[in-house]
């Protein structure tokens, strides 16, 4: 009897654990199934894409298009190449995902910049000013001048030969700047000779012949006798050089280097990096860069370095292409006040502000509408990437496509309606400057 009542205790416990582990298992295949949610949930990381214009442009550039500074920038994107980056990481996306989440994925990779676009607006002058007024309000320029002295400075192009057109034209802009502006001129790769037994001479050579001062025609003409065309090219040494040209840093002065070079830097130097320190540096140095007759190798490189520095790149081959460009780059060639003001009485100044501020409207709505149109195509394709790896849910494609549809659409919308307002108040200050001009014609 005993015996039997021990079998029966025995048999009951034996089953307690086997019930106690089973539901133990239970609870570990329950977890197991949770888990790989929780894992696709890890796995799906990407931030919300903002819905909205001024969200979309404070969110910025997508990962992959982080390099974009200019519209021009969008000419050398690499699909391909984005495609090979991209194809792993969709590849190791859970299926099935929302079109929210599609959407958040696509704009965490590649995204387009409209911050810098949308700051133009917003630093756009809708008011006219009278010519003296303009004058008045300019900041004072320190204009260093970095010309290459190399030996093909001494080739031929339209005009003549390159270093005489290039003396001749910085003569004459000089000679024409407002009298509060200060210039100064580094010559380089001016001694030695172009052949290797020279390289470390001529590569070394980045001198400062006309010290940042008001231009005074004769010490400036003797100082563009005193070099000519002769070796290698270190521009990234003469960029660095430049830093202790300058004399003044701060608000209350505008600082800007104006390179310019026939070709590339030959010193073994890194021009881009030289331009980019020097543009952040506390001088706020704007560098803008010449190619005089480059070829293609040497307008990557220059335009490089002009992108790096905060200015701009302008490829002349002709006596004419570069007196115009430096007078244009330049824009503080001396005008006449009261020449102006003569202008402005018979309202010529009135209609050119009005026909050149219309210009730059249009040209930064341009602009908005190349970022629009090129990150549209750019995000449908990696929509049908998506498809493609089957990580849409069923209908989600269409959704989707109609979200970068509607996102182009917000874009265009918010440009066109802040073109349209400014325009607005630069018609109403054109017709207000008009009526007081007639008020002093009447006087």
């Amino acid at each position: 009897m005993l015996r039997s009542l021990r079998v029966h205790v025995l048999f009951f416990i034996v089953l307690f654990v086997i019930a106690a582990c089973s539901n133990e298992s239970n609870g570990e295949q329950t977890k197991e199934k949770e888990d790989p949610e929780e894992k696709q949930e890890e796995k799906f990381n990407y931030p919300e894409a903002a819905k909205d214009a001024e969200g979309i442009i404070e969110q910025g550039p997508g990962e992959l298009v982080e390099f974009i500074q200019e519209v021009e920038d969008l000419e050398s994107i690499d699909a391909e190449e984005m495609d090979k980056k991209l194809n792993d990481e969709v590849k190791a996306l859970p299926g099935d995902l929302s079109v929210d989440q599609a959407y958040d994925f696509i704009i965490a990779k590649v995204g387009f910049p409209y911050k810098k676009p949308a700051e133009m607006y917003d630093a756009f002058d809708s008011e006219y000013k009278s010519p003296g007024e303009r004058a008045e309000e300019e900041k004072p320029k320190n204009i260093v001048f970095l010309l290459d002295s190399s030996g093909s400075m001494a080739g031929q192009v339209s005009g003549g030969v390159k270093m005489d057109l290039a003396k001749s034209a910085l003569n004459r802009v000089t000679g024409n700047t407002d009298p509060n502006t200060k210039i100064a001129l580094r010559v380089y790769g001016h001694k030695g000779s172009s052949e290797d037994k020279d390289k470390k001479v001529s590569c070394d050579s980045s001198e400062l012949v006309y010290p940042l001062n008001p231009y005074e025609e004769g010490k400036f003409q003797d100082a563009l006798n005193d070099f000519k065309p002769s070796g290698w090219t270190p521009i990234a040494t003469s960029l660095e050089l430049a830093k202790d040209d300058f004399n003044e840093v701060g608000d209350d002065v505008e600082n800007i280097i104006y390179i310019i070079s026939d070709g590339i830097e030959t010193c073994d130097g890194d021009p881009v990096k030289a331009a980019k320190e020097i543009h952040e540096s506390d001088l706020d140095v704007t560098v803008n860069v010449i190619g005089f007759n480059v070829d293609t190798k040497g307008q990557k490189q220059l335009k490089e370095t002009a992108a790096a520095g905060g200015g701009e790149y302008k490829d002349v081959n002709s006596k004419t292409d570069l007196n115009k460009t430096l007078d244009d780059m330049i824009g503080d060639v001396k005008k006449n006040i009261d020449e102006d003001i003569n202008e402005a009485k018979t309202g010529i100044d009135i209609n050119t502000w009005y026909s050149e501020q219309s210009s730059e409207l249009r040209k930064i709505h341009d602009r908005f509408i190349g970022i629009t149109q090129r990150e549209y195509g750019l995000l449908k394709r990696y929509i049908n990437l998506l498809y493609d790896h089957e990580k849409l849910k069923k209908g989600a494609y269409t959704d989707l496509t109609d979200m970068i549809k509607e996102r182009k659409e917000i874009m265009e919308s918010y440009s066109q309606e802040r073109k349209d307002k400014l325009l607005k108040e630069v018609e109403d200050s054109r017709d207000k400057a008009r009526e007081e001009l007639e008020e002093k014609k009447q006087e």
